[in-house]
């Protein structure tokens, strides 16, 4: 299996100083891939296989992971390594007649053909929140969990995230909010967990993440609500993964993945979309698929590249084709972290076993 790590230097040295420490992360965490043949490479610098460097865009990067994987074989697994101002999203159209101007997307990097929507490799991406430090902190996570798991959903959405939160955690115990709001919020609800699942209102104006009932949209989860939280983090919230010119201060991606625990993030870039009720749809159907692979041991990356096939293929047998929502959640949905990371039980060491009216997510 390959995987190859990209950045650009440039971009990198102009976010966050000298590289040096990066660079040594990256060295020790390529060595730690023993099952991995991995190779770290600057799109805009000479490399030990001689492929013509790139420049800044999107297009021109993926242009370049192409070009190495003819030189060297196939790549399994893609690391984008720092945001949007090394690596930067694509911008897609939005099938959607919505106020988003485009889609925000990794998914061009996932795909070896024109067909974004459905990608081919495991990719992630490690933010770098404007620090070195950070970086290598995300290098550095290995993860240790137990078979507990948090979840926490607005309360119209109720009925639909039972469904989905299920294949982690036990719904008698999913938080409903309204009435849980972030003043009743306990953090030790977020610690030593497998998963923690989210079902909230977002908006990449704020950096919380809302309830919804009666047409009152309480915060739910704020940045001063976690602390020492652990697990992988699935949202389905509207900008849940929307990184562009945040810290960890305004930003809940950003804020979990500061923590030490957090060995995974998946979220959508854009407004995303749901069902008011089970069946599960869009952005809780797709999840609701990364969670069932990620229990049964796959690694977070695989776990979210097999989520959007498997989400077309349901869409396609349900439907017949895919609606501009569905298309519009297989291209917005992106991974923040390891994509190798494979979960394990602590107490065995083993892996894990185990149309209705749409909605807004907010």
């Amino acid at each position: 299996m390959r995987m190859l790590i990209v950045s650009g230097k440039d971009a990198l040295q102009h976010a966050i100083g000298k590289t040096l420490a990066v660079e040594s992360a990256v060295r020790a965490f390529a060595r730690s891939k023993t099952d991995y043949e991995t190779k770290f490479l600057y799109y805009d610098r000479a490399n030990s296989l001689k492929a013509k460097k790139a420049k800044k865009t999107a297009r021109s990067i993926r242009q370049f992971i192409s070009r190495i994987e003819k030189l060297w074989g196939e790549i399994h697994f893609l690391l984008l390594l720092g945001g949007d101002g090394v690596v930067p999203f694509f911008r897609l159209r939005n099938p959607c007649e919505d106020s988003d101007d485009v889609v925000m997307s990794d998914n061009p990097y996932a795909s070896r053909d024109n067909d974004y929507a459905i990608p081919e490799r495991a990719c992630a991406r490690i933010p770098e929140n404007r620090s070195a430090h950070f970086i290598v902190k995300q290098l550095k996570k290995y993860s240790e969990h137990t078979r507990s798991s948090f979840g926490m959903t607005a309360d119209i959405w109720k009925r639909t995230s039972m469904d989905v939160y299920r294949t982690v955690g036990n719904v008698d115990e999913l938080k409903v909010s309204p009435p849980a709001t972030t003043k009743t919020f306990k953090s030790t609800w977020l610690q030593k967990k497998r998963f923690l699942y989210f079902n909230l209102h977002g908006s990449k104006l704020s950096p919380h993440w809302y309830g919804q009932a009666n047409g009152s949209y309480p915060i739910a989860v704020a940045p001063r609500n976690v602390h020492k939280a652990s697990g992988v983090v699935a949202t389905e919230s509207c900008y849940g993964a929307y990184i562009i010119d945040k810290s960890n201060d305004d930003s809940l991606a950003l804020t979990f993945l500061q923590e030490k625990g957090i060995v995974g993030f998946c979220g959508s870039t854009t407004i995303a979309y749901g069902p008011v009720a089970p069946p599960a749809g869009e952005a809780d159907l797709l999840v609701k698929y990364f969670l069932e692979y990620a229990q049964k041991g796959l690694t977070l990356g695989e776990s979210l590249r097999n989520a959007k096939v498997d989400f077309a293929r349901k869409m396609l047998r349900r439907q017949g084709f895919l609606d501009d929502d569905d298309q519009k959640t297989l291209l917005q949905f992106v991974l923040y972290g390891d994509p190798t990371v494979r979960l394990e039980d602590q107490e065995t060491g083993r892996h894990g076993d185990r149309v209705t009216r749409r909605q807004k997510k907010r």
